[in-house]
């Protein structure tokens, strides 16, 4: 009996050390990093851990871009063996876009840290067992955009002005690249032919400045033709900052065509019948 008991206490003892191992803790400090780097952001997201084996399986808190403001996610019970895959996702910052995930240092396509037990180059890293598993959530100002719209209108018709029309802009204060720490000056111009439309921005790229200077744009006509009248609502400058980063103005073009005077029908006749009249009259007299 004693044997017995020896032997399955000894069983017991080899046994502990493994499960020991199995079954651990594993943390996950997570970090929100808002781009360009010194404004005092405010915005936050909320950043949620989700995996198929320990406990809680999913777990979510807000985040903020500073160092106070991380998470770090703690999974208890965590079963190696049974491992699969742990991701962590967020939301995305108000006014920002999603430029990528960084997990334990290893940038990631999807917007998303995955940590997998066999893990796919650029999409997934191994999970670190022993000691933090980080994830980085970078964003950038979503890009501006600046609409500059051209209208022609017409108060007579037979005008032959050229509804060509040439026009410039200028954006102050611009981000060219989220990790750009310098403000530039763009310049462009647009060629419209009638009604038309052009846009500044739109693309990562141009960036809206999150503090003061804002970015701001306008845009000139020059008016050539002195039929044409031209109302530059584009000529002001309109402020573009982030969560407020799109504006549009239209410039309208007004042809005021002024024909060769020319006389009705009526005003024909009674302009003959003048004519006989005064030919009359002075033929009696001068005859």
């Amino acid at each position: 009996m004693n044997i017995k008991r020896a032997f399955l206490i000894t069983v017991a003892s080899l046994m502990l050390p493994g499960y020991a191992l199995a079954q651990t803790a594993v943390s996950f400090d997570t970090s929100l990093l808002l781009l360009p780097e010194g404004p005092a952001y405010t915005q936050t997201v909320t950043a949620t851990l989700t995996c198929n084996t320990g406990n809680p399986l999913t777990q979510s808190f807000a985040i903020g871009p500073t160092p106070a403001d991380k998470v770090v996610f703690v999974v208890d019970n965590f079963d190696a063996v049974q491992f699969i895959s742990c991701t962590i996702s967020a939301s995305t910052a108000s006014g920002f876009i999603k430029l990528g995930a960084v997990a334990n240092g290893t940038a990631l396509a999807g917007g998303s840290c995955v940590y997998a037990a066999d893990p796919v180059e650029g999409q997934s890293v191994a999970l670190a067992s022993e000691g933090p598993n980080t994830c980085v959530f970078q964003m950038a100002p979503a890009p501006f955009t600046y609409v500059v719209s051209k209208v022609w209108e017409f108060e007579n018709t037979g005008s032959d002005v050229s509804q060509d029309a040439h026009v410039d802009w200028t954006c102050e204060n611009v981000i060219t690249g989220p990790d750009s720490a310098t403000l530039a000056t763009l310049n462009g111009s647009f060629h419209f032919e009638g009604d038309d439309s052009g846009t500044v921005g739109g693309v990562v790229g141009f960036h809206p400045n999150p503090v003061q200077p804002y970015t701001r744009c306008h845009a000139d006509e020059d008016v050539v033709d002195s039929a044409v009248e031209s109302e530059n609502g584009c000529a002001a400058w309109v402020t573009l900052t982030i969560g407020d980063n799109t504006a549009d103005c239209t410039i309208t073009n007004t042809v005021f065509f002024e024909g060769i005077p020319t006389l009705s029908q009526y005003g024909l006749a009674i302009m003959a019948l003048l004519m006989l009249g005064v030919g009359f009259v002075g033929f009696r007299r001068f005859v």
